[in-house]
C-alpha cells in the first residue's frame, strides 16, 4: 500500500504489470545472449502505437546490469561512477520499510547499465513503418542524448534548445554480420559516434532488432542475440525454456 507517498512492504513490483502489458502484445522479444558479464534483470520499456484503437506498431527494450568482475560482485571495479549526491542517495535507508524489488531496484542503480541496450520492434503486417537504417539511427539518438549528455557536451532541453543530430542514416552500413540466433545474418552498422555502436538485424517474422552497445565495455560482450529471450528475470539461467502457441518466436517469459 501507499502511505502518504510512501511505499508499503507490500506494494506490488511495477515490473511485474509491464512484463504482463508486454506479454499482451503477442511477439517475443529479443535480447543479448546469456553472458558472464551481464545480468537481465527483466526491467522493459514500451511505446505502443495505435490506430483506430487497434495496435498497429510497439517497441520493446531490455537493460541489462554490467559486471566487470563477475567472480566478486563486491569487487569495487564492478560499481558505476557516481557523483557525491547520488551516491549518498543510494545510500540512505529510510526510518520505514521498504518493498523487496525496492531494495532491489535502487541496489542496481550502484552498477553501470547498458540503458536500452536491445530493442525489438513489431509492426502490424501491412503497415507502413520506418526503414531498418531510420529505426537504429533512432535509437543511437535516443541512447545518446539520454546517457551521453555530458561527453557530447549536450545543452539542457528547452524550448530554444533542442539536441542537435548525432547521427544520421548517411553513416548506417549494410551488409554487416549479425550473430543470431547462432547463425550470421545481413544487418546494419553504425559505427560513428565515439561512445557506442549501433547494430540492426531484420528477423524472420518481420519483427526488427536494434543494438546499442558501449565502446569501453565491448571487450566484456558477447556481441551474439538470441530472437526471443524470455521476460523474467530468471531468463538468463533458463535460455533454453521453450513455451508453446507464440506468435513471432518461441520463448514466451
Amino acid at each position: 500500500m501507499d502511505f502518504g507517498g510512501v511505499l508499503g512492504a507490500d506494494a506490488p513490483d511495477p515490473e511485474l504489470e509491464q512484463r504482463a502489458t508486454v506479454r499482451a502484445l503477442g511477439f517475443d522479444v529479443a535480447g543479448l545472449v546469456a553472458q558472464r558479464h551481464l545480468e537481465d534483470s527483466g526491467s522493459l520499456g514500451v511505446q505502443t502505437s495505435e490506430s483506430d484503437g487497434v495496435l498497429v506498431g510497439a517497441t520493446v527494450s531490455r537493460q541489462y546490469t554490467l559486471w566487470r568482475n563477475p567472480d566478486d560482485r563486491d569487487d569495487p571495479v564492478n560499481l558505476a561512477v557516481l557523483d557525491d549526491e547520488r551516491r549518498r542517495s543510494l545510500e540512505e535507508v529510510p526510518p520505514w520499510p521498504r518493498p523487496d524489488w525496492l531494495v532491489a531496484t535502487v541496489e542496481r542503480l550502484r552498477y553501470p547499465m547498458l540503458w536500452e541496450a536491445v530493442q525489438t520492434h513489431w509492426s502490424a503486417p501491412g503497415r507502413t513503418r520506418p526503414t531498418a537504417a531510420e529505426t537504429l539511427v533512432q535509437h543511437v539518438q535516443n541512447v545518446l542524448v539520454n546517457q551521453y549528455r555530458d561527453e557530447h557536451a549536450l545543452p539542457d532541453l528547452t524550448a530554444e534548445h533542442t539536441w542537435p543530430t548525432l547521427v544520421d542514416e548517411r553513416s548506417v552500413q549494410s551488409g554487416h554480420p549479425v550473430l543470431v540466433d547462432g547463425a550470421e545474418r545481413p544487418g546494419l552498422l553504425l559505427d560513428t559516434d565515439p561512445f557506442v555502436l549501433g547494430l540492426a538485424a531484420e528477423l524472420d517474422d518481420g519483427r526488427l532488432l536494434t543494438a546499442v552497445l558501449p565502446r569501453d565495455e565491448l571487450s566484456l560482450l558477447t556481441v551474439a542475440f538470441d530472437s526471443a529471450v524470455q521476460l523474467d528475470r530468471i531468463a538468463a539461467d533458463r535460455p533454453g525454456s521453450i513455451a508453446p502457441d507464440r506468435p513471432g518466436g518461441t520463448a514466451a517469459g
